[in-house]
């Protein structure tokens, strides 16, 4: 099922009505930046998904505005599906979907995704960001491939605020107080975080054959792409969940001087390698980008095999990252896919049958 058009209302730098077509194969969207051609990806992929990839809800709504709409068609003529978000009386924002007109909650349940694959600019320079950021990277593809996952870090998330919420009251409360709460939170934290962590590694050691394959591939030559999980747990055992308490335990009082869980999947990283070497280390600006590019392109292969469809393919001004050897590696490994690129140029190797000016 491929989609046909996007009808947009009050979006972002869309004020009022604004309708566009798009080809079953490639669809090339050219402007300046800040025409809003990113926007038009955002809109799509909030109706796949139930969410935005760029941040808050509110800002997706136009400052003079109180309600934005959206609504896709599909070849499927049978098969539309709409999103309305709407500024309450008391400043409070209202989701709504409609899939072939059935109203349905704010968030859309897991048989009511579709499959769609992002590829922005900002994920091809993962390998030189933060920790957290190639945590966030492996944490996304994993949950968009399992609900259940994305539910754990959900709650993770909270959990670890609450402790350390509790932690910072280590010189206020009376200890034994303070202990045995702190210890109720070990073990909600623990039985979360090993769940993290076990998903983590079993990705990436499942992984690493595949990636070797995409890589090579795109770089007509070649190679190996390894990872390592760095962290105070870098194996799954079958005692992982009660180390990690252990863990926790061992650091009540430093971790109560500085307010903070010094331990845990929060605190990880992944580190990657190119033929046995640190990556980070070795690999030239397009070698990097072309390991993260392995990693999406994986993502496209598992959510078609997970969902059994075909995921719609989203290029958010990927080339600007790309020498033209690259990008044309990498659109023709998404031949086959519905796949719609913004750029700020037009170059041949796009391949687009369809071209969209902003």
């Amino acid at each position: 099922m491929r989609v046909a058009s996007l009808s947009l209302n009050n979006l972002r730098s869309y004020d009022g009505h604004y309708t566009v077509e798009f080809h079953p194969d490639t669809t090339l969207i050219i402007g300046k930046n800040g025409t809003g051609k990113t926007s038009l990806l955002e809109a799509l992929y909030l109706l796949h998904r139930g969410t935005s990839f760029r941040g808050r809800d509110r800002d997706i709504i136009p400052y003079d505005h109180t309600r934005s709409e959206m609504k896709i068609e599909f070849s499927d003529a049978s098969h539309t599906r709409r999103a309305t978000l709407h500024i309450t009386p008391d400043e409070k924002i209202q989701k709504q979907f409609i899939i072939n007109n059935e109203k349905k909650t704010a968030r859309l349940t897991a048989k009511e995704r579709l499959p769609v694959v992002l590829f922005e600019p900002d994920e091809l320079r993962l390998l030189t960001s933060s920790p957290a950021r190639r945590r966030d990277f492996i944490d996304g593809i994993i949950g968009r491939l399992s609900p259940t996952y994305a539910t754990v870090i959900s709650r993770f998330q909270r959990t670890l605020l609450q402790r350390n919420e509790l932690l910072k009251q280590f010189e206020s409360m009376k200890r034994d107080t303070w202990e045995s709460h702190l210890f109720a939170w070990d073990v909600k934290f623990a039985e979360l975080g090993a769940s993290i962590i076990k998903a983590r590694i079993n990705f990436l050691l499942h992984s690493h054959d595949r990636l070797s394959q995409i890589y090579s591939s795109i770089a007509s030559e070649s190679h190996r792409i390894s990872t390592a999980y760095v962290s105070d747990f870098p194996e799954i055992t079958d005692n992982l969940q009660q180390r990690i308490i252990h863990q926790l335990e061992a650091r009540h009082q430093s971790d109560g001087l500085r307010g903070y869980t010094s331990v845990g999947p929060h605190r990880d990283d992944i580190e990657l390698f190119l033929d046995g070497h640190p990556a980070n280390e070795v690999a030239s600006r397009g070698e990097m980008r072309t390991i993260m590019l392995a990693f999406k392109l994986l993502e496209v292969e598992l959510q078609e095999h997970h969902s059994g469809q075909k995921p719609l393919i989203l290029l958010d001004d990927v080339f600007s990252e790309l020498d033209t050897e690259r990008e044309k590696q990498l659109i023709e490994a998404l031949s086959g896919y519905q796949t719609i690129i913004t750029a700020t140029d037009m170059r041949s190797q796009f391949g687009a049958t369809a071209v969209i000016e902003l």
